[in-house]
């Protein structure tokens, strides 16, 4: 210390080495008679001592206070460095934010420093703002009211369509409600729809009607929740759609309107088709009849002339009817198998008295080898065949007409069959070609013209071919003739024979006896003709009559009923338009009579009425079958010869079948060993159908099964058949069609040992 290092000084300077040796001086001082001196030393020592001490005392103070001191600070250097750090934290915190919140153009925004943030932070909210202003200008400028609300409702933001929509200012619809701003019926609906978005998440759509404006405002109001800064809004829409609904209720009235006029077109004609064939029916079977008797050379000429404008006027009818059908989409195309080499030598017989009238040569080409069974529809391919072979005969007036039929691609379930007629006639320009094909188009047409006609039947014929998914093209150099060809295909089944040449088989022409033979093997029956009209009264009196049957006259439907369940009556020909009672409804009620006390007469339909959807009424009332006027005699007696021997209850009728395929025995057989092994995959498919629900599978199995049955009258059968498709046609009734399918099923068994039995003999 610093008051020791004095006492060392005057030690040395008094010459002593000590404490001791001090006191001693002092004390040899104080001896040698100068007392004042040492106690003035003494004094001084000590007042240096206590000084010093004093100081020593001071400075250990001052040293505390300077360690607490330092303590302090330093802790307060802490407590600044911490804080030092937690800004450079926060500020590197606003950094990151900033520059993600920053535009790509400035990855550098906000600096390093506080300024410099708060500079970049000023300049983000003014960019802020910006886009917030281009934002609702970009809404203001869309056609369509737009508008954000949050979860209570309110409207935030919206834009300036939305505020002429609900006429109403920016501050009467900002943070309000639908409740303060639209109507109540339009408030509760919003509502609901808005807490159904919520809810789903998905867009809830829905169209309103704003009558109360003048004119009345459909829109279309969607709306769907999104998701932004942490926060959900409702964001919605609304489109109007005024234009659109009154083009769509137009097309709607006008579709009405198109329907009332085809409705109104198909009852006009069915009423023409109706009034007409009732008197050709008359004109055309008393012409037969006369026809059938002792007539002098010139009286069978003149009756035979009116036989052919009878049936040319018939032709005409039934194309008007068939162009009809086919432009209402309801024409049906068949799919049962028949013998198509057998199908062309008929057709091209049917029209040689005509070819050879005119003296022309009428041939047919036939491949060697023709599957003797193929499927399809033989009607209407006849249809086909008989026109353009009819045209090419009626355009040609010298030369001759061949029918080529060629094989094309041929596989083992389906051939595709191309039919080629060529004619010698006129030919067709080239710029008519791309027309003939048109409804009520002629090569012709001038009041000049040479050959007359509807131009319709080439226009059937392409939509037939179309319908059995086939083409048909011509080809033709005027004043050389022309070609028509078309190919439908057509299918094959695994059970045909083998192929055999079908160009030598010959066909058997009905002997001359063949109506009697048919007659006695049929039976004689009471037969029920429920009929009004005296002109076809008459007509069928005298053919029922002439085929051996007794027949009892019903000119109103009462009558009929009666006279078919209490009469004994083996079969009903029923007219369907009757006084008192229509056919239809005098079906019904001998159905129901049947269903309480057993039995069943058949009831065939012999009406006018020829329309698309008459057969099928006829039907579903509970009729056996249906004949349209004007009768065919033949047609007649086929349809008399299924209810012949054990009539309702017959299993088939062989000897019918015979007679319909012009005696062909042998082609008989060959369908009946078809039927025995593709019958049971037929009904299968029924069968399946009507288990899986499907209506149109299940019609078209039961009508391909009623096709194959009719070769060989199988009454029973047939006629499950028929109650099964008419069921079909009522959604409602399909357990009722199982249960007929058990009762076809039955039936089916029966024909095939029927079958098996005739092919055994």
């Amino acid at each position: 210390m610093r008051h020791q290092r004095l006492l060392r000084q005057l030690r040395r300077t008094l010459g002593v080495s000590s404490e001791r040796a001090l006191q001693e001086r002092l004390g040899g001082l104080r001896a040698l008679g100068d007392p004042a001196l040492a106690e003035g030393l003494a004094a001084l020592l000590d007042a240096v001592s206590r000084s010093y001490e004093e100081s020593d005392r001071d400075l250990q103070v001052r040293t505390r206070m300077l360690e607490i001191s330092s303590d302090e600070l330093t802790g307060a250097n802490d407590q600044l460095r911490a804080e030092a750090a937690r800004q450079g934290e926060v500020l590197r915190s606003l950094q990151a934010s900033l520059g993600r919140l920053a535009t790509p153009a400035d990855p550098q925004a906000g600096g390093d420093d506080l300024l410099g943030l708060t500079r970049a932070l000023e300049q983000l909210l003014q960019q802020r703002e910006s886009a917030r202003e281009l934002t609702e200008q970009i809404l203001d400028q869309l056609p369509i009211p737009v508008f954000l609300k949050d979860r209570q409702g309110c409207f935030v933001r919206f834009n300036r369509q939305f505020q002429e929509f609900t006429r109403r200012s920016r501050a009467e619809i900002e943070g309000r409600t639908i409740d303060e701003v639209g109507p109540r019926r339009w408030a509760g609906q919003t509502r609901e729809e808005d807490e159904q978005a919520w809810r789903s998440g998905r867009m809830v759509t829905s169209e309103r009607r704003l009558a109360n404006l003048d004119p009345p405002v459909d829109v279309v109001v969607s709306r769907i929740v999104i998701h932004s800064g942490g926060e959900s809004y409702l964001l919605g829409f609304s489109i109007d759609v005024s234009e659109q609904r009154a083009a769509r209720d137009a097309m709607q009235r006008a579709v009405e309107s198109a329907q009332a006029a085809s409705r109104a077109k198909s009852d006009f004609l069915a009423n023409m088709s109706h009034e007409i064939r009732t008197p050709m029916n008359g004109i055309l079977g008393m012409t037969e009849l006369v026809l059938e008797s002792a007539l002098a050379p010139q009286q069978r000429e003149d009756i035979e002339l009116v036989k052919g404008s009878a049936d040319a006027l018939l032709t005409i009818i039934d194309d008007i009817l068939d162009f009809s059908k086919i432009e209402a989409g309801k024409l049906d195309i068949d799919d049962v198998p028949f013998d198509l080499g057998k199908l062309v030598r008929e057709t091209l017989r049917s029209l040689a008295l005509p070819a050879r009238q005119k003296g022309l040569v009428l041939a047919c080409e036939l491949p060697p080898h023709l599957p003797p069974a193929l499927k399809g529809d033989p009607g209407r391919l006849r249809q086909v065949l008989i026109n353009l072979l009819g045209n090419a005969i009626k355009f040609t007036s010298e030369g001759g007409v061949t029918l080529s039929v060629t094989l094309r691609r041929v596989s083992e379930q389906r051939c595709d069959v191309e039919f080629a007629v060529r004619d010698t006639g006129i030919g067709i320009a080239p710029d008519q070609q791309t027309l003939i094909f048109d409804a009520f188009s002629q090569v012709d047409g001038s009041p000049t013209r040479q050959y007359g006609g509807t131009g319709l039947g080439l226009t059937i014929c392409r939509r037939l071919v179309m319908l059995m998914h086939g083409d048909i093209s011509v080809s033709s150099e005027p004043g050389r003739g022309s070609v028509f060809r078309f190919t439908v295909p057509l299918g094959q089944t695994a059970a045909a024979p083998a192929a055999a040449p079908a160009h030598g088989r010959a066909s058997v022409a009905p002997a001359p006896g063949s109506a009697t033979l048919a007659r006695e093997q049929a039976g004689r029956l009471h037969i029920v003709l429920a009929e009004d009209n005296p002109v076809n009264q008459r007509l069928a009196l005298r053919l029922l009559e002439k085929m051996g049957h007794r027949v009892t006259v019903a000119d109103n439907g009462l009558d009929a009923l009666e006279h078919a369940l209490h009469g004994g009556a083996d079969l009903v020909l029923m007219d369907v338009q009757m006084p008192g009672l229509d056919g239809m409804a005098a079906t019904r009620a001998i159905r129901r009579w049947e269903a309480a006390h057993g039995g069943h007469v058949p009831v065939v339909a012999m009406t006018a009425r020829a329309m698309q959807g008459d057969r099928e009424r006829c039907l579903e009332a509970g009729m056996d079958d249906y004949l349209s006027k004007p009768v065919d005699s033949a047609r007649l007696r086929e349809v008399l010869a299924r209810f012949h021997g054990g009539r309702p209850g017959a299993v088939l009728d062989w000897h019918g079948a015979l007679l319909r395929l012009d005696g062909d025995r042998e082609l008989l057989h060959e369908l009946a060993a078809l039927f025995i092994s593709d019958g049971p995959q037929l009904f299968d498919a029924l069968d399946k159908a009507l288990a899986a629900g499907d209506t149109s599978a299940a019609q078209r199995a039961a009508h391909s099964l009623r096709g194959v049955l009719v070769n060989f009258g199988a009454g029973r059968a047939i006629a499950c058949s028929e109650r099964i498709t008419a069921t079909l046609r009522d959604a409602v009734q399909a357990p009722p069609a199982r249960a007929l399918a058990h009762d076809l099923a039955a039936a089916l068994d029966d024909v095939y040992a029927a079958l098996g039995s005739h092919l055994a003999i």
